[in-house]
Parts: structure tokens; C-alpha cells; sequence
């Protein structure tokens, strides 16, 4: 069994301890209110490609990681709406879907190739998408003036930022990963 759900907790209490020093806060311009909250949801769709660790091995290991995933979600979930004493909205409860749904595709994306032999392909791919829409929207908008917000859906943290949360491709995505890494034969050792 592996700790991921446990190793997300510890990094999101720790994140949290970090921005809650005076210090820190003053330095990223947060305060002790909801956007204190608001930037460990950030931390927590940023890190959940590389929070989750899959067990490698056939389909049952694939719904252990199934499970795991679920649990990683859940935990992290309870950080954030522990720290949702000090928010002055519901943000915490407003993005567990979004949340869900990242688990969701980076669990099924991760555990598809561990089926195949590997992790790193997947959490290359995972953290490429999630965060080169935010670098080619900032060239567009410096170099070309021109806006690329059309590539919200691709990037958790950016539809959040933005307020035009979409959660089917993430959905979808994380569905037919799962699908996937349900359906394939486990990789022999070689």
C-alpha cells in the first residue's frame, strides 16, 4: 500500500504552515482570509501529479491505486476545508469537484502508465498541460496581444484563477485513462 493520501496531507499542512508565517505571507501578499485558502487549493492542483504514487502491477493493483487516488483526493480535501476556518467564502467546498476531477485524471493518467512499465512519461504530460497553457497565454498576450483564453479547460489553476471552471475535459480524460488503465495488460518484467 503506499502513503500517497498521507504525503498529500503532510505537504498541504506544511504549505499551509509556510504561508501562515508572517513573513511569507506579507512576501506573496496573502492574508489569514480566503486567500490563504485560495492558494492551498492552488498548491493542491498544482501538486496531485506529483503527490499520487501508483502501485505498479495488474488490475488489481490499478483499483488500488483506483482507491488511492480517492483517498488522496479526500485528504486533501480535509486540509483545505480545515483551513477554511479562515475563509470568508466557500472556496473549499466550491472546488472539490474541480479537485475531483483533477485526482481523477492525474490517478488514471499515472496509473495507465504505471500499468505500462513507468510513471515519469505521465507526470511530464500531466504538469506540461496543466501549466504551458498559462506560459503560451503570457507570450500571446506580451508578443501578439492577443488572448488565449480558450485554453482554460486545459489548465486546472488557470480555470480557477479565471472563474470559468469546465470540468468535462478533465473528466473525460481522467474516465478513459482509468478505462485504460483498468483494460491493459499488466507490463512483464523484463
Amino acid at each position: 500500500m503506499t502513503f500517497s493520501a498521507a504525503i498529500t496531507v503532510a505537504v498541504l499542512l506544511a504549505l499551509a504552515g509556510l504561508l501562515a508565517l508572517a513573513g511569507m505571507r506579507d512576501t506573496l501578499g496573502i492574508g489569514l482570509d480566503g486567500s490563504w485558502q485560495l492558494a492551498l487549493i492552488h498548491a493542491e492542483l498544482a501538486l496531485a501529479p506529483l503527490l499520487f504514487m501508483p502501485r505498479r502491477g495488474g488490475r488489481e493493483a490499478a483499483l488500488v491505486n483506483l482507491l488511492t487516488a480517492a483517498a488522496c483526493w479526500a485528504a486533501g480535501g480535509a486540509v483545505i476545508l480545515l483551513a477554511g476556518f479562515a475563509a470568508i467564502g466557500d472556496a473549499g467546498l466550491e472546488t472539490r469537484a474541480l479537485s475531483a476531477c483533477v485526482w481523477l485524471a492525474c490517478g488514471g493518467l499515472i496509473s495507465a502508465n504505471a500499468r505500462l512499465g513507468g510513471t515519469q512519461p505521465a507526470r511530464v504530460l500531466l504538469l506540461a498541460v496543466f501549466g504551458l497553457p498559462l506560459l503560451w497565454h503570457y507570450f500571446a498576450l506580451e508578443y501578439g496581444g492577443a488572448s488565449l483564453l480558450h485554453l482554460r479547460p486545459l489548465s486546472p489553476n488557470w480555470a480557477l484563477a479565471t472563474g470559468h471552471i469546465s470540468l468535462w475535459p478533465l473528466a473525460l480524460c481522467g474516465t478513459g485513462a482509468w478505462a485504460l488503465a483498468l483494460a491493459l495488460p499488466a507490463r512483464s518484467a523484463p
